[in-house]
């Protein structure tokens, strides 16, 4: 039984020991990474770190509960928050960028690779993924997404000027996706919460 406590403590306290242990690797290496400073980037984050932290909560929830849960959603939403916390370290510390600059070649295959392990927990369970105020916060995401690498893409540091201040479209758009992305994943927590179980019983 105490071994079963042992365990459920090291699961409880992964995404802290994770960051911890990522931050000793990159001081022991004396890596920096490059941090982006606009305040769109840190919106951005914070975006996703909702996601992320309301993700890592529901993990919690299925550990503790002292009803036998499923494995698989644990899992799944312990993936859920690693993927945003991820996409939000990305916005902040350039990370794309890095990784596209060393390969030689855009961090657009970064972004792919964040959108290909999205969509493969999305089709994890399809009934979840469909239900419509998750849907339509999943085709926000897209659109937004879609948004700001066309602005990228097209007009670089493009901006619009809202009440005096400059905004970069791209930024715009990310932030937006951001918090879409979020809020998808939030309406599946909410019906798991309630008891409206989705279908990986």
């Amino acid at each position: 039984m105490s071994n079963v406590i042992n365990f459920n403590l090291v699961k409880i306290f992964s995404l802290p020991l994770i960051l911890y242990m990522v931050l000793i690797g990159f001081r022991m290496n004396g890596l920096q990474p490059t941090m982006e400073g606009q305040l769109g980037d840190f919106i951005t984050a914070l975006n996703f770190l909702f996601g992320s932290f309301v993700s890592y909560f529901i993990f919690i929830f299925y550990i503790l509960s002292p009803h036998k849960l499923s494995k698989r959603k644990s899992i799944w939403w312990w993936l859920m928050c690693m993927l945003l916390a991820i996409m939000a370290f990305d916005e902040l510390f350039m990370i794309h960028e890095n990784v596209g600059y060393f390969l030689d070649t855009s961090g657009t295959g970064v972004l792919l690779f964040y959108g290909f392990l999205l969509g493969l927990l999305l089709m994890f369970d399809l009934k979840e993924t469909f239900v419509r105020e998750t849907f339509v916060f999943l085709l926000l995401f897209l659109f937004f997404a879609l948004l700001s690498q066309g602005a990228d893409y097209f007009y670089g540091e493009g901006l619009i000027v809202l009440m005096g201040k400059n905004i970069s479209y791209e930024q715009f758009g990310e932030s937006f996706g951001a918090l879409s992305l979020s809020c998808a994943v939030i309406t599946i927590a909410v019906r798991q919460l309630v008891g409206k179980e989705p279908s990986l019983a």
